[in-house]
């Protein structure tokens, strides 16, 4: 009887900390925003994001709030003619803000647009038109350099999507690859760029039309197939691939043992995937709208679906596939309901919840987990000294390690896990400046890779413009 009694205590003592972990940051009403869409953009201490319905024209709106939850601001709402049912989220680079709708503009459709950080100046940048059309669920943008590349799931030549890019002035719009349906479908999720080639999935087509993982170079020459998801392996992938060295890491929204969806991992050149957890419906279930974020050695989402009330959960797994662990499973409506990916910032995990909340048009919420982040990161190696940090995007990087000779490479990556900078050490060096000064205010972490694959070391950077 005793130990029924403690294992209680212990159980209620993990909920009631679980519980304490989470909050709202905002709820939604509606006139301001409903049912947020994408995931969330970190600038600073600013979060940047976009509602599908809602404003005073009920298609969308973008809004920033920062981390603390205070200064919510409607940034811009859609009015049709400037665009409607924005999809994805928001990017920012130097200062500004891109995203995509899913309808309205000129034809409609969907379009293209800028606007400031404080939501002023906007611009359609282009509007969609027929037979190259409706990006809608189509992932968000990404930026390299002064060019946008997206993609969008429906339209082009065979209408099942195609990638495209344009310069972030509105110019030099140009479609770059036409999915056929057999080469894929449909695609889902941001591009992922890793040197000069961009990695993606789409939601369909392939052989068994379960999807597909490929590598296209940036120019849209010389597009790879690296993997045809079967059901078995995962089916119908929605979310954007994460890198770690040389490894991509994504999520399929069905498919595996109990067709619930799957987190899998491949090497960039298609070889080596594994199927690295199946999700059983208790443990979470229907992850595609999700994304996965990776801090130290491990990788952070959600599913839309499953846990203890069958509305979602926040779970956490190393990147070899072992100690899974729902680290939240208790979204209950009240609280949120269908969670849509987490970023990271410090120790603090900040999301969006698609409905549920108090006046059920959705939330935005934080999570708070002991040992997450900074304090999972060797950030003063006595191997690797950063400075300055924090930094206007121009530090350099002391080292003493025996293994930095050349070869061994430098990655920088954002909140989202995307890579911003990739660098060689052509030769043994005790001291490089890194320029990473057309990024956004931020947090970026960086590891430092030997010839060999081993991981030297890792840490954070801070840009604060």
């Amino acid at each position: 009887m005793k130990r029924g009694v403690l294992l209680l205590v212990i159980y209620l003592s993990f909920f009631t900390m679980c519980e304490a972990q989470y909050s709202i940051l905002h709820n939604f009403n509606g006139n301001d925003g409903e049912e947020p869409e994408g995931s969330l953009t970190l600038s600073g201490d600013k979060l940047f994001g976009m509602t599908y319905y809602g404003g005073p024209t009920s298609i969308g709106n973008a809004f920033s709030v920062d981390t603390d939850g205070n200064n919510y601001k409607d940034l811009f709402d859609f009015n049709g003619t400037t665009g409607a049912y924005p999809t994805g989220n928001v990017i920012i680079s130097r200062g500004k803000l891109y995203g995509m709708t899913s309808m309205g503009g000129v034809n409609s459709i969907g379009n293209i647009f800028s606007m400031d950080s404080n939501g002023n100046n906007f611009k359609d940048l282009h509007d969609f038109s027929s037979g190259f059309s409706y990006p809608e669920g189509g992932g968000s943008l990404i930026v390299s350099g002064t060019v946008l590349y997206g993609m969008a799931n429906a339209g082009g030549t065979s209408d099942d999507g195609f990638i495209f890019s344009i310069d972030t002035n509105g110019g030099g719009y140009n479609v770059l690859f036409d999915f056929d349906g057999i080469n894929g479908g449909d695609p889902y999720g941001d591009l992922t760029l890793y040197g000069n080639k961009f990695y993606g999935t789409t939601g369909y087509g392939g052989i068994h039309n379960c999807g597909v993982v490929f590598s296209i170079d940036m120019n849209g020459s010389n597009y790879k197939t690296l993997l045809n998801f079967d059901t078995t392996n995962g089916a119908y992938p929605c979310s954007y691939l994460t890198l770690l060295n040389g490894k991509l890491f994504g999520m399929t929204d069905k498919g595996g043992i109990y067709d619930n969806g799957c987190i899998f991992s491949i090497d960039t050149n298609g070889t080596i995937y594994k199927d690295l957890f199946d999700f059983n419906g208790s443990d979470g279930s229907l992850p595609g709208n999700s994304f996965l974020t990776l801090i130290g050695s491990e990788l952070y989402g959600t599913t839309s679906n499953g846990g203890i009330n069958d509305l979602g959960v926040i779970f956490s797994i190393d990147t070899d596939g072992s100690s899974f662990s729902d680290i939240f499973n208790d979204f209950d409506n009240i609280n949120g309901e269908a969670p849509s990916g987490v970023i990271n910032c410090g120790n603090t995990l900040y999301g969006m919840a698609q409905v549920g909340g108090t006046n059920t048009d959705g939330v935005i919420f934080k999570y708070k987990q002991v040992g997450l982040g900074i304090d999972k990161l060797s950030i003063e190696l006595p191997a690797i000294k950063v400075y300055p940090n924090p930094s206007n995007g121009v530090f350099r990087l002391a080292f003493s390690h025996p293994e930095l000779v050349s070869g061994s490479h430098i990655q920088i990556d954002n909140m989202l896990g995307e890579e911003v900078y990739n660098g060689m050490l052509n030769q043994v060096q005790h001291d490089c400046q890194i320029n990473i000064s057309n990024q956004p205010s931020g947090i970026y972490f960086f590891r430092v890779i030997a010839e060999n694959g081993s991981l030297i070391g890792e840490g954070e950077v801070i840009i604060q413009k």
